[in-house]
């Protein structure tokens, strides 16, 4: 079935999860610099009964963790990614269900079902009585009720396709959502990853086009390039409702308007509108792309195909924050630069951010399996794993000498670093220094 288009490839690069940690795993989290697992047994599943009684955090499975996201009272919310369902540990110590019934739901071949399919990033509304969910097979946002589980839907009609910009969110097309962050005015702003852009959910329910280009490259000699000099690309035909459609095309709609929204990369010191970028699409593609505004309203996010940190700044204007820029077309990926200038580093899938108090920029750096940070002054470092090096160890030892398995996700509260451990099915804590 189609629901499961993005399961096997995932699990492909992943590997099975496994308990590698044993009893090193019991740690005093509370002690800084020290990394430890605070949920998850390191295998990869789910118990039977997990949706109706609680149980130890480090006893319980998890199949692919994503994200995770802290209440007020002391609730850490777990995206269990490959089980779809929202998961919590408490306070006490136990992992308790939250949401979602494994049911796969809401994907192409069933949009209407209101069940979660891999859903990806969760945060709060602005009234703190609701989680905000990136339901990223379902190709819709949803909120889920803390009080009642009531799952509703925001944006989003199931459909994976890009239509229906200035009109009503809930009538609108996404493609792979993968991400969301309230602005500073608190409206909604999507990662519409497979789309190649940002999308705006106003308050009053109105979507927009916030940055980015959806477009499907006109054929060249060598196969697919741009659009020629001079030439603007026209938009695509609007769906069979009225719906506009957010594609452009430089060359024969009827050939290039049925594809999949081309990755590409510019617009750096240009207005975010302008701006292209490389998020994964298709059959293989994977969570991310995920975003994070600071105090001053500038939106960082990750490109994760082009394996760069970038940000929009308040007056709309894009620039590049950490890794080198792709070189004729190319993203350039590895490990370096760690104690130098971010902008000269190299970077292997970065896919989630995270932003401190005093400005520091931490970030996921999936295939180099560790998180890294860029201080103020812009200068790169490891704060988490081994770069360079995949494993599941250091539980109760300094954070940077532990090995991590493609973590997909962090959060940061109260001056914790929470990571999805996502290759080891755990979550693990940092009390940063």
């Amino acid at each position: 079935m189609k629901i499961w288009y993005a399961l096997v490839p995932l699990l492909a690069l992943l590997g099975a999860c496994t308990d590698d940690g044993g009893a090193e795993k019991r740690c005093d989290p509370t002690v800084p610099g020290t990394i430890c697992t605070i949920a998850g047994n390191g295998s990869n599943g789910y118990d039977r009964d997990a949706d109706t009684r609680a149980i130890p955090a480090l006893e319980a499975r998890f199949s692919l963790p994503q994200d995770t996201l802290r209440g007020p009272d002391g609730t850490l919310y777990i995206l269990d990614w490959n089980n779809h369902r929202l998961r919590a540990l408490t306070p006490g110590g136990d992992i308790v269900w939250v949401s979602g019934r494994g049911e796969l739901g809401g994907s192409l071949d069933d949009p209407a079902n209101g069940d979660f399919n891999h859903p990806t990033n969760i945060i709060f509304d602005e009234t703190g009585t609701q989680i905000i969910v990136a339901a990223w097979h379902n190709s819709k946002v949803r909120r889920i009720d803390i009080a009642t589980g009531a799952v509703i839907d925001s944006c989003g009609d199931g459909k994976r396709a890009y239509f229906g910009d200035d009109g009503p969110g809930a009538d609108a097309s996404l493609d792979l959502p993968t991400s969301i962050a309230l602005d500073p005015a608190g409206n909604l702003v999507i990662v519409d990853q497979a789309n190649q852009v940002f999308r705006r959910l106003d308050k009053d329910g109105t979507i927009h086009l916030m940055a980015g280009q959806c477009l499907l490259d006109a054929p060249a000699p060598a196969g697919p390039g741009p659009c020629a000099e001079g030439v603007e690309p026209t938009r695509c035909p609007a769906g069979p409702d009225g719906r506009p459609s957010g594609k452009f095309t430089c060359g024969d709609p009827a050939t290039y308007c049925g594809e999949k929204c081309m990755p590409g990369y510019g617009g750096d010191g240009g207005p975010a509108t302008e701006m292209r970028m490389n998020q994964p699409f298709g059959q293989a593609a994977t969570p991310a792309g995920r975003i994070a505004y600071d105090a001053a309203g500038n939106l960082y996010f990750v490109d994760t195909g082009n394996n760069l940190i970038r940000m929009i700044d308040t007056d709309g204007i894009v620039h590049r924050v950490a890794g080198k820029p792709p070189v004729d077309g190319a993203p350039q990926s590895g490990y370096s630069g760690d104690g130098g200038p971010a902008l000269d580093a190299l970077l292997n899938y970065p896919v989630d951010i995270a932003l401190g108090d005093d400005g520091t920029i931490y970030f996921t750096d999936v295939n180099n399996h560790c998180v890294r940070a860029v201080a103020p002054d812009g200068t790169i470092s490891t704060v988490a794993g081994v770069c360079g090096m995949k494993g599941y160890s250091g539980d109760g030892g300094p954070a940077a000498e532990a090995l991590l398995n493609l973590p997909f996700g962090i959060s940061l509260s109260d001056g914790v670093l929470y990571i999805a451990d996502t290759g080891n099915c755990v979550i693990r804590s940092v009390v940063l220094e």
